[in-house]
């Protein structure tokens, strides 16, 4: 009979009767986002322009250089053979490896177009007469 009373007392004490709602725990999900956002959009602008950017760049230089393939070109394909392009038809390049030997192979196979050695010196010499004429 006296145990109501008492019980009512320790509610009281532990829960105080108020309107008023619970105030918020500091370091809640708002400060956690609101600490992170700023370092996490800056990982992303990182990760962007030293990942993502450059390899976008090379991939659209690849698709340049297959579209622009044509008759005579020396190439390099994925599997280490050099040889010459004798045809281009849709996706099917066929290259001459030697005399008498032509493969057919897929267009995406071509890794590099190799540039003739004649055209570099003409290149150079370009430069070397532009330079000579600037000074």
């Amino acid at each position: 009979m006296q145990l109501l009373p008492l019980l009512a007392l320790i509610q009281e004490t532990v829960a105080p009767a108020t309107n008023a709602p619970p105030a918020a725990a500091p370091g809640g999900m708002g400060d956690l986002f609101g600490g992170m956002m700023i370092p996490l959009l800056l990982c992303m602008a990182v990760f962007y322009f030293f990942m993502i950017g450059p390899e976008r760049k090379a991939r659209k230089k690849r698709e340049q250089m297959l579209k622009t393939l044509e008759k005579g070109a020396k190439v390099m394909l994925t599997s280490g053979f050099y040889g010459a392009i004798v045809a281009v038809n849709d996706q099917i390049v066929t290259i001459q490896l030697g005399d008498g030997v032509r493969v057919r192979c897929s267009l995406s196979s071509v890794q590099t177009v190799l540039e003739d050695e004649g055209a570099k010196e003409k290149d150079k010499e370009k430069e070397l007469k532009e330079k000579e004429k600037v000074s």
